[in-house]
């Protein structure tokens, strides 16, 4: 009788490992492929798309320039040919795929694998070499209820790569309703742990034979509740397997209309749609992540359309035109001026310009006066702070912007003599000038040139002479008008 048992133990055990090992040769690490071209494209998209307030959709697009961006995937088969089934959003718009088995004794890879078929819902099929000795798994085809064990398998990310992960839990919700996604008509929610990278590896229910079936594809987790899988359900599983063979639209066709359009040029079409319009297509579901942009254009050509053509021009960019949105609109920049010999200021501002047509800011200068030659004068400094308020108008010249502004200061601070003294300085400029912005990445260096007009109104007679006095009670003011020129450099972001 012991023997029996230590017999039944081991066998059991054995099972477990075969099972597990069968496993692996079902469930294995996705990664799309794509070309440099379609790389600079995305890297391009995904800064504009960022700029148009889709922060999720450009991650999504700079993961898969990066080329490290990966899912799982589990063997099925159909009409005697075998298929890794993943979700769609794993692979993109890439029309290869590497996929990787990892095998308790080794890694079986097949690159360059074709994305043959993907589906309405977010589901994708990628075929396998003929001759491949990965083990398919069949569709469950009992009715799935709460309370049962599940397994959810697949690659999550571990410090940085794929890591073969298995874990257990129940069927927490058998039909979950999710109205926005239209296309799933069956979800199920279960407390099975999934993460970042399980995106298309199945969920599995063990059946009496201890052998695994597909209940669903795992797609999302619900980050904000604790133990909250969404998988997409067998029903649509199972349509969408038996329509791998037949034809169907390529992953990345629908992309061709952004083609003919750099990112920078759909924004300023993005930016001619109406407000609410703009806000919808912000908040819309999305399977991959140029859905959005896509929606843009669709939206662009319909009222077209329903103008009768009239204003398409309105979504053209020209290279030279006035800019609605200056993108980068914080400013730091370094400001010298030099007022014909006489007096010389540098000064640091820090603004922000309101909707790229109003610069209001903060500013901190010191100035210089130097002595006459051969005079026993002092030499004058001083520091002040102030504010600036102005206006401007920018225009974009090719990838280069020009902005025509005109700012108005007013700035007070102490004088030093060798001694404050209690003396103080108020200056305010009127500066009128053409600034020059370069993008670098995802700021902009500012470079500019200005003409400064200055009232400069003191205690202390200055080094040189005032342009008129003014008697306040018992003080007397001097008031100085200077002209000069100035530059400025700096940051915009």
């Amino acid at each position: 009788m012991k023997r029996y048992c230590i017999l039944t133990f081991v066998l059991l055990c054995l099972a477990s490992i075969t099972f597990a090992q069968g496993l692996r040769h079902s469930v294995c690490v996705v990664k799309p492929e794509l070309s440099d071209a379609d790389k600079m494209f995305m890297g391009d998209y995904a800064l504009y798309i960022a700029r148009a307030g889709m922060t999720g959709a450009s991650r999504a697009i700079t993961g898969y320039k990066s080329g490290e961006s990966f899912g799982s995937g589990v063997v099925v088969e159909q009409n005697g040919k075998k298929y890794v089934l993943t979700n769609l959003h794993v692979v993109g718009y890439a029309e290869q795929a590497t996929l990787v088995f990892q095998l308790h004794e080794k890694n079986v890879r097949y690159p360059h694998c074709k994305v043959v078929n993907a589906g309405s819902t977010d589901l994708a099929a990628i075929e396998l070499p003929a001759g491949s000795e990965m083990i398919a798994l069949p569709v469950y085809n009992g009715t799935i209820e709460e309370d049962i064990s599940i397994v959810a398998a697949g690659f999550p990310e571990l410090a940085g790569k794929p890591s073969w992960q298995m874990t257990r839990g129940i069927i927490s919700n058998a039909h979950v309703d999710l109205d926005s996604r239209e296309h799933a008509t069956r979800i199920i929610q279960h407390t099975a742990s999934i993460d970042p990278g399980s995106s298309g590896g199945p969920l599995l229910l063990k059946n009496e034979a201890g052998r695994y079936e597909i209940l669903g594809v795992n797609t999302w987790k619900a980050f904000y509740r604790e133990g909250v899988g969404l998988a997409i359900g067998k029903e649509d599983v199972q349509a969408f397997i038996a329509s791998l063979g037949s034809p169907s639209k390529e992953a990345r066709a629908e992309l061709e209309p952004l083609h003919s359009l750099s990112g920078e040029e759909w924004l300023y079409v993005f930016r001619q749609l109406p407000d609410s319009i703009r806000q919808r297509i912000k908040e819309t579901d999305w399977h991959l992540p140029f859905d959005q942009a896509l929606m843009t254009l669709a939206i662009r050509d319909s009222l077209v359309a329903a103008n009768n053509g009239i204003g398409a021009k309105h979504y053209k960019k020209s290279s030279t035109h006035v800019v609605t949105d200056m993108e980068c609109n914080n400013q730091f920049r370094i400001v010298y001026d030099n007022y014909l010999g006489k007096n010389q200021q540098v000064g640091i501002q820090f603004g922000h310009d309101w909707g790229g047509y109003v610069p209001t800011g903060l500013e901190v200068t010191s100035f210089l006066l130097d002595p006459p030659t051969g005079s026993a004068k002092p030499l004058y400094a001083g520091v002040l702070f102030g504010v600036y308020l102005g206006g401007q108008v920018p225009i974009a010249v090719g990838t280069h912007i020009l902005v025509p502004n005109v700012t108005q200061s007013a700035k007070a601070g102490p004088l030093i003599t060798g001694s404050f003294g209690g003396s103080y300085a108020i200056t305010t400029d009127t500066r009128i000038g053409l600034n020059w912005y370069i993008p670098a990445g995802s700021c902009h260096f500012v470079a500019g040139l200005h003409y400064d007009m200055n009232w400069l109104w003191t205690e202390t007679a200055l080094n040189s002479t005032p342009y008129t006095t003014t008697k306040l009670g018992s003080t007397t003011f001097n008031q100085f008008l200077q002209h000069g020129i100035g530059v400025n450099i700096g940051v915009a972001w």
